[in-house]
């Protein structure tokens, strides 16, 4: 398949592009330049006019944008709400006018106020305010809305900890102390880099309107229910 990778240069995105690359012909549009095997169009998701020409031709569209979180509050939330939220609307807009009927958007189970404290599956609703997870959830949003309005279908990822193959099972951020544990002490793995490609495959392949599923590297502790993403998406974390 012809795959639209929005928001491409990325951490997330990094650790799952050579599964990605292995199976598909990958497109990146960015801000930033790219770099590796796959073609590179540099410009926002946040743009239409660039939107429209990178969905041209395209089989499936991934949206991964993140926002960068530093410096003042009010510029940070502005930013949060551009990449995590507009850009995701005029993605699938562009997508359903350019006659792309299926796409997969990368969110989070930070759309949970508390993740390490009370058992999760898909059925509890997000109630994270901060502003990360207030903007995750409100992308999901534009997914379901999508899918209602446009007769499209989107599966949506919630990704907990995703981490490299050397770090596991600790999740290691770039300048962020790795973490290994909950709160509660309750050992809890990182999503190894090659179990997240292997969902975004499954998910590439997954039309059923607007799905979610729950891609995590342990449900040690009862915490993070896999069951919805091993019965529908036939996915479990090989590292475990």
């Amino acid at each position: 398949m012809r795959v639209l990778v929005i928001g491409g240069s990325g951490y997330v995105v990094g650790l799952m592009l050579p599964a990605l690359m292995a199976r598909h012909d990958v497109t990146v549009l960015d801000p930033r330049p790219g770099s590796g095997a796959h073609s590179h169009l540099v410009g926002s998701a946040s743009d239409p006019v660039a939107l429209a020409a990178a969905v041209d031709g395209v089989d499936v569209v991934l949206h991964a944008a993140l926002s960068d979180p530093t410096g003042d509050p009010l510029d940070a939330a502005a930013r949060a709400f551009d990449s995590h939220v507009t850009s995701l609307h005029l993605t699938l807009a562009a997508a359903h006018r350019a006659g792309v009927r299926h796409a997969v958007h990368l969110s989070s189970l930070s759309v949970y106020g508390d993740l390490t404290g009370r058992a999760l599956d898909e059925t509890v609703p997000p109630d994270a305010t901060d502003l990360y997870g207030l903007t995750k959830r409100l992308a999901e949003q534009v997914c379901h809305a999508a899918t209602a309005q446009w007769d499209m279908s989107v599966t949506v990822l919630r990704l907990a900890w995703p981490t490299t193959e050397e770090a596991w099972p600790a999740w290691s951020l770039p300048g962020v102390p790795p973490k290994t544990h909950a709160l509660d002490g309750t050992p809890v793995h990182g999503l190894a880099a090659g179990d997240l490609g292997r969902a975004v495959l499954a998910a590439l392949d997954h039309r059923d309107g607007f799905d979610v599923f729950h891609i995590t590297g342990t449900d040690r502790g009862g915490l993070w229910n896999q069951a919805k993403a091993r019965e529908r998406l036939r996915w479990a974390p090989r590292r475990r």
